[in-house]
C-alpha cells in the first residue's frame, strides 16, 4: 500500500508542476488557490496531449515518460516566470480557510479511494467490474512501453505474437483510445510500478485530480469552503464515482477532471484586453483539444453542452459579442488543433455507431440499478435501498424503496429550483455552465431511453453526473447572489436535504471498503465483480520458482482469457523474464528444460504432469518439463488469448 500511495502522490505532484505555470499564465484573473487546485488537471491535459504528439512521431511512451515530464516541468517554470508578477500579487490573498478545507478534503479523498485496496484481496484492483476493458488498456500500455504505434502494423499478426504474446492483443486496438493506454504506461513509469499493479491506482489519480478541480468550480457556483469541500468529496467518492470507476472506462475516468477544467474555463469572466482575449482563446482551445484527444466519443456531448451554454446566455441577454467571439474562436482552435489526430474522428463515429448497437446484456450487467428506480438512479441514490443488505447485522439501515423514491423526487425538485436559480443568477456563470452540462447529460439519457438504447442512455447520464448533482447542491447550499423569491426560497429544508444527500454519498464511500473486506459486492450492481474472487492472484510461489531457476522465458496457456492475461502481464518483463508462446518453447531441442504455466485443476496437477511441477497456487500450476514433452502436450492445450 505504501508503494501505491507514493506512486499516486508522485503522479499528482508531476501533473501539478506541469500545469501550474501555464495555468497561471493563461488564467491570471482567478485566485491562486483556484490555479493550484486546477493545476493537476491542467498538467494531466498538457502531458496527455504532448504524449499523443510524441506517439504520432513514432516514439514509445515508456522511454518518453520521465524526459517528457522534465521538458514540461521546465516549460511550466518558464511560464511561471512570465506570470510571476500576477502570481506574487495574489499570494497574500489566499484564503486560509479554503486552503485548510481543501487539504483536509484531499486527505479524506485519498483515504476513501485507497481504503478498498487496503481492505480487499490481491485481485480486487485487477478484476473489478469490466475487467475486459482494464486488460485492453493494460495491453495497450504494455505495447507502448516499448514500441511505436506503427511497429505492429509493419509485421504480421504471427510475427507480433512470436515476438511476445502480450503484444498480440494490442495489435487490434492501436487505432482506439491509445492516448489512455499510453498515459497508463507513462504514469506507471512516473510512479515506479508495473503496469498491471498500477492500472487501478492510475484511475484513482484521475479522481484525485477530479476532486481538486471541483473545488474552484463549486466555489465559483457560490458554495462556501466547507460546502464545496464536502460536495467535491461526495462527487469524487460517492455512488457515481464508484460506478464509473468499476465500469473501468479509463478514457471516461481520465476525462472527468478535464471536463470540469473546460467547464471552469467556459465560465471565466470575459477578458477586456486583447492580450487577455488571446490567452482565453488559447486556454479554451486547449481544453477542447484535450477532451477530444482523451475521449473521442464525448465530442457530441461536449459540443452540445457548450452550444447550450451560449444559447442560454444569449436567451437571457447575458452574452456579449466579445464573449461569443472568444468562445467561438476557442472552439475553432480546439478543432483545428485536433486535426493532426484526425483519424480519431473516424474512431469517434465508429464508436458512436457501435455503442448504439450495444447488446442488451451490457445494460443488464451495469445499469440494472438505474432502470429499477430511475429517479434514484439519476442522482446516485440506489444504495440507500440495499447498500447494507449484505453486511451481517446492518441490513436494518436500508431504506424502503418508496422512501428512496420520495427522497430522490425531493432532490429532483431542488435540482429544478437550481436550474431556475442558475438562469436568474446574473452574477455568476458557473451555475449556468452546470445547467448546460447537466442538460446535455439528461438529454442524452432521455433520447436513448426513447430509442430503447439503455446502455448508451446510462453512459450519457454518467458523463456529466457531477453537473447534475452540482445544480442540486447549488440550489441548497450556495449563498444567494440575487433577490428573486425563487432564489431565496431554499430554507432549512433544502439545507437538511443537502446534508442528507452528502451523508448518503459519504456512506457509500465508506461501504466500499467494508464490502471489499467481506469479499462481497452490492446487490443489483455490477454483474462481473464476482470474477475477481475466483482467481488466485497471489503469484509469489510461481515468481520464486522462476527466480530460483533464473528462467529467461515462460510459456502461458489458459482456457480462461482473463487468467491468461493476468498471469502473462504479471510475469512479462519481471526482471529478465519474458513471456513466450507455448509453441516457441515446444520448438526448442527436445531435451531442453522449459517452463510453462497452465490452469491448475481443482484436484491438483494431473498425474502425468506431477513430476514436472515446479510451483502452484489455487489457480495456476508452473511446470518445468523437457521441450519434447511440451510438444507432445501442445495439441491437447486450449489457449484463449482474447479477454
Amino acid at each position: 500500500m505504501r508503494e501505491i500511495v507514493l506512486a499516486v502522490a508522485a503522479n499528482c505532484l508531476v501533473f501539478a508542476g506541469v500545469g501550474f505555470g501555464p495555468l497561471a499564465l493563461l488564467a491570471p484573473r482567478v485566485g491562486l488557490l483556484a490555479v493550484l487546485a486546477l493545476a493537476p488537471a491542467a498538467g494531466y491535459a498538457i502531458y496527455s496531449v504532448a504524449l499523443t504528439w510524441w506517439l504520432l512521431q513514432e516514439g514509445s511512451a515508456g522511454a518518453a515518460a520521465w524526459p517528457l515530464a522534465g521538458v514540461l516541468l521546465a516549460v511550466s517554470a518558464a511560464c511561471l516566470a512570465l506570470a510571476w508578477k500576477s502570481v506574487r500579487l495574489r499570494l497574500p490573498a489566499v484564503s486560509r480557510r479554503r486552503a485548510v478545507a481543501g487539504l483536509l478534503g484531499l486527505a479524506m479523498c485519498l483515504g476513501l479511494l485507497l481504503a478498498p485496496l487496503a481492505a480487499g484481496n490481491r485481485g480486487y484492483a485487477v478484476f473489478r467490474g469490466n475487467a475486459s476493458d482494464s486488460f485492453i488498456y493494460m495491453f495497450l500500455a504494455r505495447y507502448f512501453d516499448e514500441h511505436p504505434r506503427t511497429w505492429a502494423f509493419e509485421r504480421t499478426e504471427q510475427e507480433v505474437t512470436a515476438a511476445n504474446p502480450m503484444l498480440g492483443p494490442a495489435r487490434n486496438m492501436l487505432n482506439i483510445r491509445w492516448t489512455s493506454g499510453a498515459m497508463l504506461t507513462a504514469c506507471s513509469r512516473l510512479g515506479g510500478m508495473a503496469i498491471l499493479d498500477f492500472q487501478y491506482p492510475f484511475t484513482l489519480v484521475s479522481y484525485v485530480l477530479f476532486f481538486a478541480a471541483l473545488l474552484p468550480f463549486l466555489t465559483a457556483m457560490g458554495l462556501s469552503a466547507t460546502s464545496a469541500t464536502l460536495s467535491a468529496l461526495a462527487l469524487s467518492t460517492g455512488f457515481y464515482a464508484q460506478l464509473v470507476l468499476d465500469i473501468r472506462a479509463f478514457s471516461q475516468i481520465n476525462t472527468l477532471p478535464l471536463a470540469i477544467l473546460l467547464a471552469y474555463a467556459l465560465a471565466l469572466p470575459t477578458p477586456l484586453t486583447r492580450s487577455g482575449a488571446v490567452r482565453r482563446t488559447v486556454l479554451l482551445g486547449f481544453c477542447y483539444l484535450t477532451t477530444f484527444v482523451n475521449y473521442t466519443e464525448i465530442f457530441p456531448m461536449i459540443f452540445g453542452a457548450a452550444a447550450a451554454y451560449l444559447t442560454l446566455k444569449a436567451a437571457l441577454s447575458r452574452l456579449t459579442r466579445r464573449e461569443l467571439a472568444i468562445q467561438s474562436a476557442g472552439f475553432a482552435l480546439g478543432m483545428a488543433a485536433t486535426w493532426p489526430v484526425r483519424f480519431l474522428w473516424e474512431h469517434m463515429m465508429a464508436q458512436i455507431q457501435f455503442t448504439e448497437t450495444a447488446p442488451q446484456l451490457w445494460s443488464d450487467a451495469y445499469f440494472t440499478w438505474l432502470f429499477h428506480n430511475v429517479p434514484a438512479g439519476i442522482f446516485g441514490l440506489p444504495l440507500l435501498e440495499n447498500g447494507f443488505s449484505r453486511l451481517p447485522g446492518w441490513a436494518f439501515l436500508d431504506w424502503p424503496g418508496w422512501l428512496v423514491t420520495v427522497f430522490a423526487c425531493l432532490v429532483g425538485a431542488y435540482f429544478l429550483l437550481g436550474c431556475l436559480r442558475a438562469m436568474a443568477d446574473s452574477k455568476r456563470d458557473a451555475p449556468l455552465i452546470a445547467l448546460s452540462f447537466a442538460a446535455a447529460s439528461l438529454a442524452a439519457f432521455a433520447l436513448f431511453c426513447y430509442k430503447d438504447k439503455p446502455w448508451v442512455a446510462g453512459k450519457g447520464l454518467s458523463y456529466f453526473y457531477p453537473c447534475v448533482t452540482a445544480l442540486f447542491l447549488y440550489a441548497t447550499l450556495a449563498r444567494p447572489a440575487v433577490r428573486p423569491l425563487a432564489v431565496r426560497a431554499v430554507g432549512l429544508g433544502g439545507l437538511a436535504l443537502a446534508a442528507l444527500f452528502i451523508l448518503s454519498q459519504l456512506t457509500v464511500a465508506g461501504l466500499r471498503p467494508a464490502y471489499a473486506a467481506y469479499d462481497i459486492d452490492y446487490p443489483r450492481y455490477v454483474r462481473n465483480h464476482g470474477r475477481y474472487r475466483t482467481i488466485d492472484c497471489e503469484l509469489a510461489p510461481i515468481r520464486a520458482a522462476l527466480r530460483r531457476a533464473k528462467a529467461e522465458s515462460v510459456a502461458i496457456c489458459s482456457a480462461d482469457p482473463w487468467k491468461w492475461a493476468f498471469l502473462g502481464l504479471s510475469l512479462d518483463g519481471s526482471g529478465r523474464l519474458g513471456v513466450v508462446a507455448p509453441a516457441t518453447q515446444a520448438g526448442l531441442p527436445a531435451d531442453t528444460p522449459v517452463f510453462v504455466a497452465l490452469d491448475r485443476p481443482i484436484t491438483g496437477a494431473p498425474a502425468e504432469l506431477a513430476p514436472y511441477l515446479a510451483a502452484e497456487n489455487a489457480t495456476f500450476a508452473l511446470y518445468n518439463m523437457p521441450a519434447g514433452r511440451l510438444a507432445a502436450l501442445l495439441p491437447s492445450l486450449h489457449c484463449e488469448t482474447n479477454p
